[in-house]
């Protein structure tokens, strides 16, 4: 079988074979789980261990549609701090891209140290301590690349972070209301937002929830850009077509 499939990816129908195949993955995740999946808690060593055996920078396509717009939303120059920094693949590129002075806080000494031995400027840090304890100067952005959605008091942290911010808090979440997700719901099965367990995610939103509950924290949403999805549909009705959003807070 994985011959015939190599075969297809081979041949001239690998247009054809493709479109298929990622139609079908798409129908499976309306009924199966990761091939990761597991309950319990998550060994983070191990998951940072196998990431860094790929390299900084190995981004999956969807990582780098989210890294081009937090990019295109600063300028040269201005300084930018990352929490939940990871493997340091975001704050490379931002510096690379769009000429950035950056910073990087991360809970792993594993990430961190992996960080440092590539050049960026990223200490240890629990994010989930209050803002003042470990952020100590302002910065022009503050980006949290898909995390609010991991921690149990998200609004304490962007309360916290107010004082440090000059012009806007960047914030990427996935969407709850995606599609996919309602239709695993109406199958009987939550949406799929993990990739070991499930208890990756604490807080869910979707496009509505979020614009209200920014506006409930007195954040102005400056730009909600849907850069996942389906193409032309996510922009048309991103509630419902796109995957994942990057907000832009002012506060």
């Amino acid at each position: 079988m994985q011959s015939i499939k190599q075969h297809a990816r081979d041949s001239f129908i690998r247009p054809v074979y493709l479109w298929l195949a990622n139609r079908y993955r798409k129908l499976l995740r309306l009924f199966t789980y990761p091939a990761t999946a597991s309950v319990g808690r998550v060994d983070y060593d191990a998951y940072w261990d196998e990431k860094f055996a790929h390299g900084m920078g190995a981004m999956s396509e969807w990582r780098l549609k989210r890294a081009k717009v937090f990019a295109s939303l600063v300028t040269r120059g201005d300084t930018v701090l990352d929490l939940g920094v990871g493997d340091g693949a975001l704050l490379r590129f931002m510096i690379d891209e769009a000429g950035i002075t950056g910073r990087g806080l991360d809970i792993s000494p594993k990430a961190v140290e992996f960080c440092r031995a590539h050049g960026l400027d990223v200490d240890l840090a629990d994010v989930n301590t209050p803002m003042d304890t470990i952020v100590k100067q302002q910065y022009d952005y503050v980006v949290l690349s898909e995390i609010i959605e991991h921690i149990p008091d998200p609004e304490q942290m962007l309360i916290d972070l107010r004082p440090f911010v000059r012009r806007a808090i960047v914030v990427s979440v996935p969407n709850t209301g995606f599609y996919q997700h309602r239709l695993r719901l109406l199958f009987g099965r939550f949406p799929l937002q993990w990739v070991v367990t499930p208890g990756e995610h604490l807080r869910f939103w979707t496009h509505a929830d979020f614009l209200w509950w920014a506006g409930e924290l007195d954040f102005t949403v400056a730009q909600a850009i849907p850069y996942e999805g389906v193409p032309g549909l996510k922009s048309l009705w991103p509630g419902v077509f796109a995957a994942a959003f990057v907000y832009v807070l002012e506060p």
